[in-house]
């Protein structure tokens, strides 16, 4: 099959993974960029244009959902409605993500409970808002913006002020989402959505944002996130089972994912959306997707579910080096370390900001270069591994990172899955992530 890859996504190679899987399995595969970048050099065919491929193309996979203004630029709207066969969010659905208030509109209308929020246009406006209320609020950036790290969850109320006075004075421009804030365990309900309706597979995840153990540092968007497939989901049913007419209205042929929160009393509320591949989720599922890579993904656009998984729980943990998460530097600065994988890790590896290049070697005494996969970026891959219970999922995916290394500092969190040892328990209590299980019962 002929596939396009078409990633905008502001960090380059999120499709990587995919492409290189698609052409072990003897797809043709053509890679375009928004920005010129390292990834992918010498690994798959990169064009400087989609346009003049999207005729040939068989497949057309995006990577997101165009950050930045709140509708589709007009290079990628025009896309639509073509008949080209785009695994991936439309305009319309897309704006459940990129404008938060709709995103809540739209499950509200659609009899889904939604917590309390308030739009304001400025962050002057915000703490004003903030100081009438007295309390802390949720602080997302809204018209939009898709950056997840750039969420705040304030202990205070002077901590929300303080922070908004900190976007403004680095020129933070725009609206703010102000949301009522609630204690209790997020988990997020995924599943594939085409043209006749849901794919049967639904996924339910664990996210761990933070950059350092135990939830300290600054969000990431993500570091590491557990999942496990299921037939039945009692969180699917209420949060996204009513979207589906909405989704038809749409023309939504992708990943719909809503993240939520279930508080003390088992309500979940649903917190934001994502309406493309989830980064690193969509790398993690590859770990239990069973058969051709991509060839579900044309069957699910033609209205035929094909897609098959393992219920077995998965784990995937974020490999990094350079400044991440920061990204100031140029990714040419964190490129070139020759990379290896040792104990036959590598299908368990999913390459992000990657290419092909040289490694030094030493045979019989004399230096050699011999090809070599090596960085291309600070965001250099996805380690991955999966399991009857969270714990052997651990095992497995720390297994893999332990096995991927290369001559920088190699950066990645040592505890994710470790904090649904009782989060699991409290949420089984009113019937969700059912069959789940954090151990054997022999484990600690």
């Amino acid at each position: 099959m002929k596939v396009l890859m078409m990633d905008f996504e502001d960090d380059a190679g999120r499709l990587m993974d995919l492409a290189l899987r698609a052409q072990d399995h003897g797809h043709q595969v053509l890679y375009w960029m928004k920005d010129k970048h390292p990834a992918g050099e010498g690994l798959v065919e990169k064009v400087s244009e989609f346009k003049p491929w999207m005729d040939w193309a068989e497949l057309i996979v995006f990577s997101g959902n165009c950050d930045g203004p709140r509708e589709y630029p007009p290079a990628f709207s025009e896309c639509f409605g073509k008949g080209y066969p785009i695994f991936g969010t439309t305009p319309k659905a897309a704006e459940l993500e990129l404008d938060r208030a709709k995103g809540q509109e739209v499950l509200k209308k659609n009899g889904v409970a939604t917590l309390p929020y308030t739009i304001v246009s400025s962050a002057s406006k915000a703490i004003e808002f903030l100081v009438s209320r007295g309390r802390p609020y949720a602080i997302k950036p809204w018209g939009g913006a898709t950056d997840k790290s750039a969420t705040c969850i304030p202990a205070t109320v002077e901590d929300a002020i303080y922070t908004i006075q900190r976007m403004e004075s680095s020129g933070f421009k725009g609206g703010l989402m102000l949301q009522e804030m609630v204690e209790g365990v997020e988990i997020g309900i995924s599943r594939f959505f085409g043209s006749s309706g849901w794919s049967a597979p639904i996924e339910e995840s664990f996210e761990f944002k933070k950059f350092l153990n135990d939830d300290l540092g600054g969000n990431t968007g993500e570091m590491g996130t557990v999942i496990r497939h299921v037939k039945e989901s009692k969180l699917f049913s209420m949060v996204l089972e009513p979207l589906t007419e909405y989704l038809h209205y749409c023309d939504f042929v992708g990943d719909c994912n809503v993240n939520c929160i279930v508080d003390s009393e088992g309500v979940p509320w649903p917190l934001e959306f994502t309406v493309r591949l989830g980064w690193p989720d969509f790398c993690i599922r590859q770990e239990v997707i069973r058969g051709d890579p991509v060839d579900w993904m044309a069957e699910l656009l033609a209205g035929r579910d094909t897609l098959a998984v393992s219920s077995e729980t998965a784990m995937g943990i974020v490999l990094a080096h350079g400044d991440f998460p920061h990204e100031k530097d140029k990714a040419e600065d964190w490129t070139g370390f020759p990379i290896s994988v040792s104990n036959g890790m590598d299908r368990h590896v999913h390459w992000q900001q990657v290419a092909m290049g040289k490694a030094p070697v030493i045979v019989s005494g004399r230096l050699k270069s011999t090809p070599s996969m090596v960085s291309a970026g600070q965001y250099v891959a996805v380690a991955s591994g999966c399991g009857p219970t969270v714990i052997s999922a651990r095992r497995a995916a720390y297994a893999v990172a332990e096995a991927v290394k290369w001559g920088s500092n190699v950066m990645y969190r040592t505890d994710i899955g470790k904090s649904l040892a009782g989060e699991l328990e409290f949420l089984q209590q009113f019937g969700y992530a059912v069959g789940m299980r954090y151990d054997d019962g022999s484990t600690n």
